[in-house]
Parts: C-alpha cells; structure tokens; sequence
C-alpha cells in the first residue's frame, strides 16, 4: 500500500510539475479533464446520482458548462489567431467587466439555469438536494480549480504557480508529522479525529517556512525587493490554513454521506478530489493574494 501511493503521489507530482511548467492551452485542457472528473466524483459522493443510477441530466449539464467553461480558457489561448474585430469585441470594456469575461459568467449562469430547468421540467424526479449538489458542484470543481490556470498565466505565474501546491502539500506533510509526534488537541473530533491543533501550528509553520525559502528564490531569481519574501511567508502562512479548511470539508462531505473515499483513480490515493480537495480552496486564496500583493511591484 505503501509504494503504491508512494508511485502515485512521485506521478502526480511529475505531471503537476509538467503542466504547470507548460501552463497555457496544456494546462487548461489538463484542469479541463481534472474538473469534469472531480464534478462526477462529487456528485456520486453525495448522491446527486442515485447510487446504481447512470449518469443523470444534472450531471451532463455539469459536464457541459465546465467543457465551455475551459473552452473559454483555450480560446484565450489562440485568440491571436482571430480576426482583429472579434479581438477588440471580446476584450471591449463593457461596464464592469470585458465581454470576453461576460461570457465566462454567461457560461456558469446558464449552467446553474439549465439545471434548475431540469429541476421543474423533470419534477418529480429531481430531489431539491440534488439540484443544490449539482450547483455547488459546479462552483466547487470547476471555478476554483481554474484559479490555477488564473496564477500560471498572471505575472511571473511560471514561478509564482508553485506557491499553491506549496501551501497545500507542504504544509499537509508539515501537519502530519508535527501532529503524529505531539499532537494532543483535537482540532475536530467528530469530523476528523487525526487532526489536532498541534499538527495545524506545524502546517502553518512549515508552509510559511517553506514559502519564505521560495521567496527567497524568486527574489534572487528576478531581482526584487527582501520585503516580498514577507508576502510568500504570509500567503504561505494564510494558505495552509485554507488548505485545512479544503481537506475538512471533503471530509465533512465524505463523512455526510458514507463515503471513505470520492473515487479509486489514483491509486493509494482515492479520486482527484481526495488528492486535490485542500488544492481547491488554496488556489483562488494564493491567486487573489498574488494578484493584490505581487503583481507589478
């Protein structure tokens, strides 16, 4: 059992090393399948499909509206190749936002609509429940996974990607060991009995240790001001705590519903939630704290 997560896990990190070096359309295809596989996970999880059920519609619409949600993303991409109206049609200032990102949120809309179209027009044979999962499931697999794509393509995102496997996987690892020789205080017993709040200071410790040393590298490599090293320290500090938070509510989900695990795809590791579940939550956290702390400074 051992080796076989241990095989695994060196799996994913190569592929996770190699995408994100890629980034661009490579990325975005990669995400594309990770969150379509993570949505029906998750609705087989918490029954959104009835167990021994096939794929209902709430699922295909899913699936759907994340394909064009990340065709959006590879359209981006390629867009160069457009003709220059469609260009300045789509990046054209529209109130608020571009229309290029009117269409992101047309996409998700029309999705949550769909499926609550299913809802009434297939009543009764849809539980309210259900529709609820679909949703969330919608926004929980597909919008926050793509905040990694967001990092890559941002500033220096090549360099600054890392900093969400960072503060997810470091400080798990940091949480684990530190909680397996001193924990004491259970941080939730009823959810996750293993967690103490030992192993949750170790987390945040080692991730923001962790982060720091990577700021220290970034710093030397593009030749910026020590205080950003500060910055990594602090998000990687912030995201081990959000990472927590992720890998709590899989498991809140999981316990719900009488699941060990959301799949069997990785071997010794479960489904691509069970591996990406604390990623999830730290991607948009080290995305928005990039974007307000790091760019262009």
């Amino acid at each position: 059992m051992f080796w076989k997560r241990f095989l695994s896990g060196a799996v994913i990190l190569v592929l996770t090393l190699l995408f994100g070096w890629l980034g661009g359309p490579f990325l975005a295809l990669a995400l594309g399948v990770l969150s379509s596989a993570a949505f029906l996970e998750y609705t087989k999880a918490s029954k959104v499909r009835q167990e021994g059920h096939r794929v209902n519609g709430i699922e295909v619409i899913g699936v759907i509206t994340i394909s064009l949600y990340y065709l959006m993303l590879l359209l981006f991409e390629i867009i160069q190749y457009f003709p220059q109206g469609m260009v300045e049609w789509l990046f054209k200032s529209n109130g608020f936002f571009t229309n290029y990102t009117i269409v992101f949120l047309c996409i998700f809309m029309l999705g949550v609509i769909s499926i609550l179209c299913a809802y009434i027009f297939c009543y009764p044979k849809f539980h309210v429940n259900q529709v609820a999962g679909g949703i969330f499931a919608l926004v929980y697999t597909s919008l926050m996974m793509s905040f990694i794509y967001y990092t890559r393509e941002a500033e220096h995102g090549r360099f600054l990607v890392w900093m969400i496997f960072i503060t997810s996987w470091v400080s798990d690892t940091s949480a684990y060991f530190v909680g397996s020789l001193m924990g004491k205080h259970k941080m939730t017993p009823n959810l996750s009995p293993k967690k103490s709040w030992e192993g949750a200071v170790g987390g945040i410790l080692g991730s923001g240790i962790a982060s720091a040393l990577y700021g220290l590298f970034y710093v030397k490599h593009f030749d910026l001001s020590l205080g950003i090293i500060g910055v990594f320290a602090f998000i990687g500090c912030l995201g081990a705590f959000i990472s927590m938070c992720g890998d709590l509510v899989a498991s809140a989900v999981k316990r719900n519903n009488n699941v060990k695990d959301f799949g069997n795809v990785i071997p010794g590791h479960g489904g691509v939630l069970d591996r990406f579940d604390s990623v999830l939550f730290t991607a948009p956290t080290v995305y928005f704290m990039i974007t307000l702390f790091m760019v262009n400074r």
